[in-house]
């Protein structure tokens, strides 16, 4: 018996998203490569009197590379 592969309908506006999702790559990723260089300077200069502002820089690092690679596995890139 052959197997039947059906396609999903396309829709007018699976376009217009899979081209804004697409646009999003090169800003998504310089926001991930800034929160890197963030997270470095933080690393380098922190002194240990502000623990609150050293979490979220690195929650937030944490944060876009977790966007980032959600984003790449949707193309089937995988992650970094």
């Amino acid at each position: 018996m052959e197997k039947i592969t059906t396609l999903p309908v396309k829709r007018p506006w699976d376009k217009k998203y899979a081209e804004a999702y697409r646009e999003m790559e090169g800003p998504l990723r310089d926001c991930v490569q800034m929160a890197r260089i963030a997270a470095d300077l933080m690393n380098d200069t922190d002194n240990g009197t502000n623990p609150k502002l050293v979490f979220a820089v690195f929650h937030l690092r944490d944060m876009m590379e977790s966007l980032e690679q959600r984003y790449r596995a949707d193309f089937g890139e995988g992650g970094t």
